[in-house]
């Protein structure tokens, strides 16, 4: 057991922490309670289009994981819509009333289907994306909402300084221009945002494969390291836990004994902080139950313990 820990230490190996570095970006402010309400566009009903334009100053000019999406309400309620789509997009010039034009590069499907959206007056309600954008922190955002069968909704709070565009009625869902805009009007937004995730995909079966997405938005260019382990711990690292246990699976994908099972284990994370590492699951049925664990660390002689970030785990079960 000492020989295990003193090769995780001088690998600089970790797991993880619980959720790392999980926050929320507040557009324009943090005050659920204040701000003119405004029926735009959860408080209409029937079909809408709808973007929010938010500058980069807004955002805190951080490149971050966006995770889900919150408004303030000013009254209680369920807003519902038989068909609703949320997309997320970066826009390096000027908006126009242009929908497709504001949706300019990297656009993201973050939520699509049928949605129930509960909120409290005067407080926050997230609306529950089920996939993340990764925004760069340096161009505009925009976020697009747009529904069909809306219904049950009412007034939020406004913020100050956030252009929108709208269209709505019949047709509204796919029209290409805008039928109103202004300056000011959009509502008060809060963006879940992680600044360190891993993220997994793939077909985690006998003879599949998994895949790791790394992203430390902070980290650009470091060093990384990839581990796995078939149990959560914790291993307490200074004031950090790190919820992989130290067994047989962390010294091998620590010590890159199976390359070609585990690929990409470490090395460089590319200009946007990004990186990917992959399992090749081998083609074998007595593997099917295992529960594995992963993380990842960027690396750092000056950070403490030389592990400058540490991710969120991510767990899938051999089927």
């Amino acid at each position: 057991m000492r020989c295990v820990r003193s090769l995780l230490a001088a690998a600089l190996l970790a797991a993880l922490t619980v959720p790392a570095a999980a926050g929320e970006i507040h557009v324009p402010d943090n005050v659920p309670t204040a701000g003119a309400c405004n029926v735009y566009p959860w408080g209409s009903g029937g079909e809408w289009r709808f973007q929010a334009i938010v500058p980069t100053t807004m955002m805190g000019s951080r490149a971050v994981r966006i995770s889900d999406l919150g408004f303030a309400s000013c009254y209680s309620g369920t807003f519902t819509a038989t068909n609703c789509e949320i997309r997320l997009a970066h826009l390096t010039q000027a908006h126009t009333t242009s929908f497709q034009t504001n949706l300019e590069k990297d656009v993201t499907q973050v939520f699509n289907g049928a949605l129930t959206f509960p909120y409290v007056a005067n407080q926050w309600a997230n609306v529950g994306l089920t996939s993340s954008f990764d925004y760069n922190g340096v161009d505009t955002l925009v976020v697009e909402i747009r529904f069909t069968g809306g219904a049950g909704g009412n007034s939020f709070h406004r913020g100050t300084n956030i252009p929108r565009i709208w269209a709505s009625g019949s047709g509204a869902f796919s029209a290409t221009t805008a039928t109103g805009s202004d300056l000011i009007g959009a509502l008060k937004m809060r963006f879940t945002a992680v600044d360190v995730v891993l993220v997994g995909s793939g077909a985690p079966r006998p003879g599949g494969t998994v895949n790791l997405d790394l992203f430390s938005s902070s980290d650009p260019g470091l060093p990384y390291q990839v581990g796995s382990s078939l149990g959560i711990g914790p291993i307490v690292l200074g004031t950090r836990q790190i919820d992989l246990s130290v067994d047989d699976l962390l010294v091998v994908t620590v010590g890159g004994w199976l390359p070609a099972v585990f690929t990409g284990y470490s090395g460089l994370l590319d200009t946007s902080g990004k990186g990917r590492a992959t399992i090749h699951i081998p083609n074998d049925a007595r593997l099917i139950g295992a529960r594995i664990h992963s993380a990842f660390v960027t690396l750092d002689a000056g950070a403490p313990l030389g592990l400058r970030s540490i991710s969120n785990q991510f767990p899938f079960t051999i089927q």
